[in-house]
């Protein structure tokens, strides 16, 4: 079977678990071509060695532009399915051209265009677990969704902790200035502490605010084998970042970005907060020190987070789920 993955191209986690899931098809004897843009792209393309195809999309921008560029990518593969990771898009699209879907998801809302979209969807697939799951679930699409559970590559836990700190925006934009700044403000007293801040295309502005105890890095390929020794991680609350650190065991504060910017970092960081795996704050009270509040908590050990117990079994949950979606979708196409 040709399978179609379409990566939102926004950030990095959506490139790392669609990477995995490609992986694994690939290992089931399936062709797999990945279709992606911006900052996405620009990871897949250093990790994967498949057909890859650049969307030359923006991270945002004109519904008119996405949809022709979709359709050209969707007749130029002929895929037999298409896991749509986010892209709502490609889901009309697919449907139009009879071509199953699987859509792969952490986030839902019950917007009716939101839902129209959803809709045209065979499966749903959220890659999150429904214990403390705070996003609507319209019954009317509660029969196409299947919690798989967190999807995310774990390297083997580290020893003992080392004493730096990693504070990260993912992909960082002009928005996560003021969270940097204070960030690095706030952690400037722990002395004994290396803070490590993965500024991206930020670095050579923020450099000024740093000290002997500050390093500027603007490649994230170093991320997680940095983060895996380190003792705190700043972040602004990434659905594949937070459960990356929970399962490494290692413990984050958040700061998720302001609503008007990301509507669902926020709900993120309270699902995980509500689970015991962080600590977190509005971008809002930053101002209040509560960075520094928190990180001296955890760094002296008067907080105690939880570690969560990543099997692997989330990623087979989901490959099952994005076959089984094509196969009842073909299965109904006349002979």
């Amino acid at each position: 079977m040709k399978v179609l993955v379409v990566s939102r191209g926004n950030g990095f986690g959506h490139a790392k678990r669609d990477l995995l899931v490609a992986q694994r098809l690939i290992q089931f004897n399936h062709e797999v071509i990945i279709a992606s843009y911006s900052s996405g792209f620009q990871y897949l393309q250093r990790v994967y060695s498949g057909q890859l195809i650049d969307l030359e999309l923006p991270s945002a921008g004109s519904s008119a532009e996405r949809t022709l560029k979709l359709l050209d990518l969707i007749r130029r593969t002929q895929p037999d399915g298409i896991v749509v990771d986010e892209e709502l898009l490609v889901l009309p699209l697919a449907k139009s051209l009879g071509i199953p879907t699987c859509f792969i998801t952490n986030w839902l809302e019950d917007e009716q265009e939101t839902l129209g979209y959803l809709h045209m969807a065979d499966r749903i697939a959220i890659v999150d677990q429904l214990e403390h799951w705070m996003f609507p679930t319209s019954d009317s699409i509660r029969e196409k969704l299947h919690f798989v559970g967190p999807v995310v590559e774990v390297p083997e836990r580290a020893a003992a902790r080392e004493k730096k700190i990693v504070i990260t925006s993912g992909s960082a934009t002009i928005v996560d200035v003021p969270f940097f700044k204070k960030a690095i403000a706030d952690l400037k007293g722990e002395t004994d502490y290396i803070k490590l801040v993965y500024s991206g295309t930020l670095t050579k502005s923020l450099q000024r605010l740093g000290d002997e105890t500050t390093q500027f890095i603007a490649d994230p390929s170093s991320f997680m084998d940095k983060v895996r020794d380190s003792s705190l991680v700043v972040c602004r609350g990434g659905h594949t970042t937070l459960w990356e650190l929970a399962s490494l065991g290692i413990p984050a504060i958040a700061v998720p970005r302001r609503e008007e910017v990301n509507r669902s970092n926020i709900v993120y960081a309270r699902q995980m907060g509500e689970r015991g795996y962080i600590r977190w704050l509005e971008e809002s009270d930053m101002d209040q020190g509560l960075i520094a509040a928190y990180a001296r908590e955890i760094l002296r050990g008067e907080t105690q987070l939880q570690t969560y117990a990543y099997d692997g079994a989330a990623l087979d949950h989901l490959t099952s789920c994005i076959l089984e979606s094509f196969s009842l979708q073909l299965a109904e196409k006349p002979l």
